[in-house]
């Protein structure tokens, strides 16, 4: 599983696993899954307005994309883990968020800001990387690309966007490199 990164590839990890935030237990995803069109990777934030702005949004997709596997992640370091296991068992999001510990899946997928979403085929290829709409606010959005993604995929069209902006906060890392 490949996926081009500047003028270098890198390799994004065979599965996510990890603590549940909003379970008990731990969880493991696979990046690839030839049962689905394919699988939604969303990095959230506890405490970022812009990623709060598009859960609305982000619940809808399950039930529009049934035919997909969505999982979401927390990656910052800087939001506490009662805080944040507060917040997301509030928001009862209809797929589970995966505990990033040191953000090793942010650092994978070279997420930098939430929301950051990554639609992956079922070989685990990245298709779609980006904003979840063209807005800091998701309300006021006016191009959903993440839901143009999977739309085009379902239809089994070819996605329009597959590369779009990403407007949020920045995931916080023990060590930030930029």
């Amino acid at each position: 599983m490949l996926f081009l990164s500047g003028a270098a590839w890198a390799a994004l990890p065979t599965e996510l696993s990890g603590e549940n935030i909003v379970g008990t237990t731990n969880i493991k995803v696979p990046t690839s899954n030839k049962e689905a069109k394919g699988t939604v990777v969303i990095f959230l934030s506890a405490k970022c307005p812009c990623s709060n702005s598009h859960i609305a949004e982000l619940k809808t997709l399950p039930e529009r994309y049934k035919d997909f596997k969505f999982v979401a992640i927390h990656s910052n370091v800087d939001e506490d883990k009662t805080t944040t296991k507060k917040y997301f068992t509030a928001l009862a999001l209809p797929f589970p968020v995966i505990q990033d510990e040191k953000a090793g899946f942010a650092d994978a997928f070279k997420a930098f800001k939430t929301p950051h979403a990554y639609v992956l085929s079922p070989e685990g290829e990245i298709l779609f990387q980006g904003g979840v709409t063209n807005s800091a606010d998701g309300a006021s959005a006016k191009i959903h690309y993440l839901a143009d993604a999977l739309e085009d995929l379902s239809q089994n069209r070819k996605i329009k966007t597959t590369m779009a902006r990403t407007l949020g906060c920045v995931i916080l890392r023990e060590k930030n490199t930029w």
